[in-house]
Order: structure tokens, then sequence, then C-alpha cells
């Protein structure tokens, strides 16, 4: 009788122990979770927010269409900018004055983009009308000043990479000079 309370109590203790191996788990694995979407949540509201402003840029006639237009617009040229931009920074550290700029550039730009998602909803079509010119105006100014920064960037990276080859065929050919006067001297050392 003892024996078998024995193997029933530690029975009941291992199916504790794994319940509770079990809980701790599900909270750990719970709390992964949460952090994850919590980390990734805005990005994925952001590409929602893009695919339905660009369908509304397609769908909406007039000045909601534009102002949808225009919100892509700007945002796929900041994008581009910014890709542009990182990825050179990474062999050019003479780039962070852009990027700093260019940080500055896209706080305005979201100022400039809440207007014109307002502007999207805006049931009042004269109202659209009457605010659109000011905000396109704003947009193309940004645009204006992102496509600079990432063309000077640009600019920049292919006048290193020329540079580079220009260095590197110097090199190449005094090289090449070189291992042609080590073979005429072996082969004069040599004799005929």
């Amino acid at each position: 009788m003892q024996a078998v309370a024995l193997v029933l109590g530690a029975g009941v203790a291992a199916l504790l122990v794994f319940i509770g191996v079990v809980v701790i788990f599900a909270v750990v694995v719970r709390r992964s979770v949460r952090r994850r979407i919590e980390r990734h949540a805005p990005r994925l509201r952001g590409l929602v927010d893009d695919a339905a402003s660009r369908a509304r840029g397609y769908t909406r006639m007039g000045g909601a269409g534009e102002a949808a237009r225009l919100r892509n617009a700007l945002r796929r040229s900041l994008e581009h900018t910014r890709r542009v931009l990182d990825a050179g920074y990474t062999r050019d550290a003479q780039l962070s004055e852009a990027l700093r700029l260019l940080d500055r550039l896209e706080r305005l730009a979201d100022g400039l983009d809440t207007d014109l998602r307002m502007l999207e909803r805006e049931p009042d079509p004269a109202r659209v009308a009457r605010e659109l010119p000011v905000l396109r105006e704003r947009a193309e100014r940004v645009q204006h000043a992102a496509g600079s920064l990432r063309w000077a960037a640009q600019d920049r990276e292919r006048a290193f990479e020329r540079d580079e080859l220009d260095r590197l065929g110097r090199d190449v050919e005094n090289e090449v000079s070189a291992l042609r006067e080590a073979a005429q001297s072996a082969k004069e050392a040599l004799g005929p």
C-alpha cells in the first residue's frame, strides 16, 4: 500500500512538474510572439495603409485620387532615397550629413503625409480642391529635395568608382611592366 502511494505521489509530482514546464513555456512563447507583433505592427499597418492608398489612387477620381497618388509618390521618393543613402553610407561615411538631412525631410514629410491622408478621405470636394494645390506644391518640394540628395549620392558613388577604376588600371599597368622587366631580366641572365 505504501509502495502504491509512493508511486502515485511520484506520478503526481512528475505531472505537476510537467504542467509547470508547459505553463512556463507557454508564457515565454506568448511574450515572444507579443513582442514580435508589437515590433512589426507599425510596419504592417504602414503596408496596409500604403496598399489602401495605392488602391485609392487608381480607383478614385478628382482631388481625392490625386492626394492618394501624391502620398504614394512622396513615400516612394523618400524610401528610394533612404535605400540609396543607407547603401552608400556603408562605403562612404561622408554621407552622414545627407542622412541627417533626409531624417529632417522625412519628419517634415510625415506631417505632409498626414495632411494628404486626411485630404484623401475628405468628403467635401470644394475643400479638397482648395487644399490640394498647396499640398501638391509641398509634396513636389519634398520630392525634389529627396531626389537631389539621392542624385548627389549616386553621382558621388560613380565618381568614387571611376577614381578606383583609374587607380586599379594604373596599378595593373605597373604590375605588368614589372613582370615584363623581370621576365626580360631573367631571359638576359640565362643568355642566348
